[in-house]
Order: structure tokens, then sequence, then C-alpha cells
């Protein structure tokens, strides 16, 4: 279920992905949080994706774990690694679906290759994080992360250094911590299905590369590079109200730039957590308003 597997790109670069689910299922495109890897869906059991007949494709997005770093790289830059994927895999059409980071992916899927999406969905998403809604909202240590990221870039790789798992730290210390940090929803989505481990394991996967990751997270302290109220193609946005990684006043202002946005919200959930629970309706809301159809090339 972890074999690693790549594709070289029209320029040269290698681009590494994982498959889940059923391989013959409607095709979907995960993309991971920031920071995260592609081994972010194991927070979902696999039995959960053959069980709704869906064909998990996590890509790592370049300069993420074993993908090449693309220079100057922006969003919309995303959706031509997408199609080259899709293409490689035989794929007219997919689905697209984006969970915390890689919220504003599928935004500029959305925005750029309309004609290729079954269903768009974001779970948790990210928007910019340099705007007052999210100013005002986070509290530490996310503020600080996010202060970092922003007015002392240099720092940024030191700061993920830190992150990493470290077999000195004792799994009961570090659960201690997040105890501490996160959401009582979010803790007790963490410690289910040992899903601590599984966020280890893609932490350090994605920060085999420090330097792809922090321009991965520092993209989302800018404007996007491609406009939202010109998307017209349909997505749909689950989102815990008590989250405090992204702020639900950030995603209010931003989804309502969409036309044809539908936000869903669960008052007593939180970052983590939207996901780890409420899996069913996004999986269905994939299937919905993707026909539970897709169409392999010839």
């Amino acid at each position: 279920m972890t074999n690693f597997q790549f594709i070289t790109l029209s320029d040269g670069r290698r681009l590494s992905y994982l498959e889940f689910g059923k391989p013959t299922g409607h095709p979907v495109f995960y993309f991971h949080g920031a920071p995260s890897s592609c081994l972010e869906p194991l927070l979902i059991d696999n039995e959960v994706f053959i069980e709704y007949g869906l064909r998990i494709i996590a890509p790592n997005r370049p300069g993420i774990g074993q993908s090449d770093f693309q220079n100057n790289r922006n969003f919309n830059d995303w959706p031509e690694d997408v199609l080259s994927l899709a293409d490689h895999l035989k794929l007219d059409k997919f689905s697209v679906f984006g969970n915390s980071g890689g919220g504003g992916y599928v935004t500029a899927c959305a925005a750029m290759i309309p004609e290729r999406l079954l269903s768009a969905v974001v779970v948790s998403g990210g928007w910019q994080m340099n705007l007052p809604e999210a100013k005002k909202n986070l509290k530490f240590p996310f503020s600080m992360f996010w202060t970092v990221a922003a007015k002392l870039p240099f720092l940024l790789p030191l700061l993920l250094g830190t992150m990493q798992s470290s077999p000195k730290e004792s799994k009961e210390k570090g659960l201690a911590q997040a105890k501490k940090m996160m959401p009582a929803p979010d803790y007790e989505a963490m410690i289910q299905f040992d899903r601590a481990a599984v966020l280890a394991k893609a932490l350090d996967e994605a920060i085999l590369n420090k330097k792809g990751v922090a321009w991965d997270l520092r993209l989302y302290l800018k404007k996007f590079d491609f406009n939202l109220s010109e998307i017209t193609f349909p997505i749909t946005f689950f989102h815990g109200e008590i989250d405090k990684n992204m702020p639900i006043e950030l995603v209010k202002k931003m989804v309502v730039q969409i036309p044809n946005a539908k936000l869903i919200t669960y008052e007593n959930d939180a970052h983590l957590s939207t996901l780890c629970n409420h899996f069913n309706e996004v999986a269905r809301a994939i299937l919905i308003d993707g026909g539970n159809y897709y169409s392999p090339l010839p």
C-alpha cells in the first residue's frame, strides 16, 4: 500500500505518488495538507475507500517528499502536473479532493481544468493566511508558525526540523503535548486507529526536502494566482467550526467568492476530526457530484 510510484514530467522532474482503495474504482486525486505528504490518505481505513469504490491517487507536490523541486512554482502550475499524471494513468476525467493545505490546489484545478473534472471537494481547506480573518482568529502555536513563515522564512526549515518525529521522545510525551494544543475533537480523532503515527510518517516523508515544504507553505501567504470569482465548476467544502488551524471566519470569506460553492460546517468538529469523522459524507459528495462515473482513455 505504500509502494511509491514515479513518473517523469515533460520538464524532466520526477513526481512521486501512491495509490489506495479500489484499483478500478472512481478516480480521485487526493491533494495532501501542508506540511504533509502522499501518505496522508492512511488517516482513512483503506477498506473505506474500497467500500465506496474509490481509487485514491495521492501525488506529492513538487519539492515534497520524493517529488523533485520546481523552481518558482505557484498554485496555477499544479493542474499541469495533475493532467500529466492523469494522462499517464489513462484517465480522461477524475475527481479532485483536497485536505487542509490541499484546498488551494483543488480550487486551482477547478479554475484551470474544469473540463477534466468529475467533482471537486475540499475538507478543512487552507486559504490566504495573511488576511485579517486568519491573523485575528489564530492562536498560539499556529499564529507563531505563520509569523515565522511570513517574517522569518529563513527559520522555517529549522522549525520544520523540530516537527520531525524523534525516536528519543516517548509516544506518551508526544500525545500529552498534542492534547494541550489540539481541540478535543482533533485529539480524539488522532488517538484512534494509530492516526498519530500516520501523521508523523506523513510529515517525515514531506520534509525529506525542507526547502520544498517551506515553499509550499509560503504560497498561502500571498494572493492566489487565479481568480476565485471566475470559477464556475461546483466545489463542496466541509469545515469544522472549531478548527484552530484554519479559522472558519477565513473559510467563509473565501468560499463566498466562488460561484456554485457549497459550504457544509460541523459545530463540534475541528481541523482533523472533520475529515476523520465525516468521510462518509465526503465520499458521497465526491461520487454524487461526479456521477459515480469515469471514462478511461483508450
